[in-house]
């Protein structure tokens, strides 16, 4: 990222407050969108409980009682729904039909307005779409709270964490609409990979040793599984800090998600500018 072009702050502020105005025009979409929420939850919490209807009272699976696993997968879609974005989509779309020349010609850095559209875009989120979804679950499932206060605030510190990962994520995954100009397969292929390795729909101590161990070297789970964990109090496979405390398993959760943050961060800006060396705009 330009270190000139990364001082308008203001300007980036305003691309903040820009995209939540913009997310106000499609407010009966987020509608619908809490209805689809709340049936992934419904459909999970019955699926597990299935699964633990013949086991004994108080078994675990993988670590998780079936009171743990509700709550996991619920918090898990409930943080989802704060820090989802199209990103990928909106940069492809940009190159596609040549619009990426006027983003190209603002005085500012892209991958900045970029993830400030996206912070802005996650603050309507929670307001419209978080706190409502949040409320009608913890009203119908057995959602347990937050295992302290510190994990509760360190919670909403790792959404924010996850949000700026996923973004960033995206934002790579856009670029490579610059060569290849088409990348609904590439999106599509990314969006299962992430739901999976990001222990979104199934616990990450659920899967095999080996891809526990890959997932770890991969910045998926500190998108979904690191939120999750923080909530609950201790992580249950994947990231692994035995011996830790409570709360120095928070710092470390938090430390991986500022790790990737720093790491995505530079390495989206030096494909940026690789990308742009060589650029060929369609549309106009």
């Amino acid at each position: 990222m330009n270190p000139v072009r990364a001082l308008h702050l203001p300007a980036y502020a305003g691309f903040f407050a820009g995209q939540f105005h913009k997310m106000l025009a499609y407010r009966t979409r987020y509608v619908t969108g809490i209805v689809s929420y709340l049936v992934y939850v419904t459909t999970y919490y019955y699926l597990w409980r299935a699964v633990f209807l013949n086991r004994e009272p108080g078994s675990a699976i993988a670590g998780f009682s079936l009171d743990q696993m509700v709550t996991y997968v619920a918090i898990g879609w409930i943080a989802r729904s704060a820090y989802f974005n199209n990103v990928d989509r909106e940069l492809a779309e940009l190159v596609q039909n040549g619009t990426i020349a006027v983003a190209l010609s603002r005085p500012v850095s892209l991958q900045g307005t970029i993830v400030a559209s996206a912070l802005g875009e996650g603050l309507f989120r929670f307001c419209f779409f978080t706190l409502p979804i949040g409320v009608v679950i913890f009203l119908l499932f057995p959602v347990a709270l937050p295992a302290s206060l510190l994990h509760a605030v360190a919670f909403v510190v790792s959404c924010v964490l996850s949000l700026i990962v996923l973004t960033h994520v995206n934002f790579l995954v856009g670029m490579c609409a610059f060569p290849l100009k088409n990348i609904d397969g590439v999106m599509r292929a990314k969006h299962y990979l992430i739901e999976i390795l990001s222990g979104l729909l199934l616990p990450v101590s659920l899967f095999p040793g080996w891809l526990q161990t890959l997932s770890a070297w991969l910045p998926f789970q500190a998108i979904s599984f690191v939120p999750s964990s923080i909530w609950l109090g201790t992580p249950r496979g994947g990231i692994r800090w035995l011996g830790a405390t409570p709360g120095e398993l928070v710092v470390r959760g938090l430390a991986v998600q500022v790790a990737w943050v720093v790491a995505l961060v530079l390495v989206s800006a030096w494909v940026w500018r690789r990308a742009t060396r060589r650029l060929t705009v369609q549309g106009g």
